[in-house]
């Protein structure tokens, strides 16, 4: 067995195990992918300042994150199409952020849904949600949240615009993958991914199909998606999801300080 002891290790494994468009999509950005460096470089830039002499006995990472405890300032972030690194993957990455004692996030684009999530464990989780043009679907979308009881909603606020992300276009990413010979030729090396995937029934997007009125196949979820992403977001729509919600609310993609002070402002 491979020996992981950091993440490159995982990324390397990733590469050699998943297929070529998921793990494209997992490892690459939009545009010109220069946020998406950014996120590891900014990273390294940040110095911890070692102290000495100071008792580290009885020294903890524990924390709270929204009221929920922690046993370190760790949460597992959304991910669309984890079921597609590995069968019921958001099934296992909810399972280990539960046996971790920190906290995970689904996405609204997750292939395992709300409520397999919820049936397959025990801890609360978090609940990512897209601002949509269909209200009706995401006030459906929350009230499933509430049913599963998750502990938070995570609003996305950062994606008004979908930014082109070159490698997906080029792979034709879709879930499950088109049996086209470039796809079949990727799959056949990658066996045990095909073995999980048949062992499983969760190969679509979990959330969405079936529980969006005429999403019923990834045709016309393509269709109801890119109509669905809202240029004209405004802070009175997130106050609607608050007010719809009525739970801890997380604002996810705030990077500008006066951002940050009108949510404080709406609450």
């Amino acid at each position: 067995m491979t020996v992981i002891t950091t993440i490159e290790d995982l990324r390397v494994i990733a590469e050699r195990r998943v297929p070529r468009m998921f793990y494209d999509y997992a490892d690459s950005g939009s545009w010109t992918e220069g946020t998406y460096r950014a996120n590891t470089d900014d990273f390294k830039k940040i110095k911890l300042r070692q102290r000495v002499a100071v008792n580290m006995e009885g020294r903890t990472l524990a924390t709270t994150m929204v009221g929920q405890v922690a046993k370190m300032p760790v949460a597992i972030a959304p991910v669309g199409l984890t079921g597609m690194q590995h069968a019921d993957g958001e099934i296992h990455a909810a399972r280990a952020a539960e046996k971790f004692g920190i906290p995970f996030t689904l996405s609204t684009m997750s292939i395992c849904s709300i409520e397999d999530i919820a049936a397959n464990t025990t801890a609360p989780f978090w609940f990512q949600l897209y601002m949509m043009r269909d209200r009706e679907s995401m006030a459906r979308m929350i009230e499933r949240a509430r049913v599963a009881k998750c502990s938070a909603l995570v609003l996305t606020l950062d994606l008004q615009v979908i930014g082109q992300r070159h490698k997906d276009l080029k792979n034709g990413l879709t879930a499950p993958p088109r049996p086209t010979l470039k796809n079949l030729i990727n799959l056949a090396t990658k066996p045990a991914w095909c073995l999980g995937m048949l062992g499983t029934k969760r190969r679509t997007f979990g959330n969405l199909v079936g529980h969006v009125k005429g999403v019923s196949d990834m045709k016309s979820l393509s269709a109801w998606t890119n109509e669905q992403f809202d240029p004209t977001l405004s802070w009175a729509d997130i106050a609607w999801v608050k007010q719809q919600w009525g739970g801890k609310l997380i604002l996810k993609g705030i990077m500008v300080e006066e951002d940050a002070r009108l949510a404080a402002d709406v609450g």
